[in-house]
């Protein structure tokens, strides 16, 4: 593995020219050309059979409902609303603000 003389950034491998490679850096874009030999730090060597993979899964616990409300309530949650309501511009009409 390559490091970025600049910043110390990971030197990456960006592209071909011939028979080298050129590295770029992660960080500041600088870029350097290697030989095609020293690129072996760069490959993979290989790769994790399907059976060892592990997937995991996460499941959401769902909301809890609230049960639904029936017409009576949501009659008597309006005139509680209505009350309140009228109270706060009769106050306001009277000037008596708390």
């Amino acid at each position: 593995m390559k490091f970025c003389p600049r910043c110390g950034g990971l030197m990456i491998p960006a592209g071909r020219e011939g028979d080298n490679v050129i590295l770029r850096c992660t960080r500041c874009g600088y870029t350097e050309t290697i030989s095609a030999k020293q690129v072996t730090d760069y490959t993979i060597v290989g790769e994790t059979p399907k059976e060892e993979h592990t997937i995991t899964t996460l499941k959401v616990s769902e909301a809890k409902r609230r049960p639904a409300k029936t017409l009576e309530e949501w009659e008597q949650e309006r005139e509680e609303y209505r009350e309140v309501l009228q109270e706060l511009l009769q106050q306001e009409l009277e000037g008596t603000e708390e």
